[in-house]
């Protein structure tokens, strides 16, 4: 059995403070990386892409989801990507 230098994604659980409507506040996201520098990034990032009403991302912490995190994370992702299937599946019939 060869062992391959491949890294792995796991889900993370960032929090942030951030500031919406004038106020502080925490935010929590999980985020999908081979490294919890990767996904501090990847939140920030996506905090000050995804909402005009959030700003100012302060990194607050970080960790590894739980496998219950985890799990429930996977099986939105895959049901997702099942109506998205269907969606292109009948505009296909169309």
């Amino acid at each position: 059995m060869s062992m391959k230098n491949e890294l792995i994604n796991v889900w993370y659980r960032v929090t942030f403070m951030v500031t919406e409507s004038g106020d502080r506040r925490e935010y929590s996201t999980f985020i999908q990386s081979s490294s919890e520098t990767g996904a501090a990034v990847s939140a920030a990032v996506s905090i000050c892409e995804s909402s005009d009403e959030l700003s100012n991302p302060s990194f607050k912490s970080i960790r590894i989801a739980t496998y219950g995190e985890a799990d429930s994370l996977d099986t939105e992702l895959d049901a997702i990507a099942e109506r998205e299937a269907k969606v292109l599946e009948e505009e296909g019939d169309e």
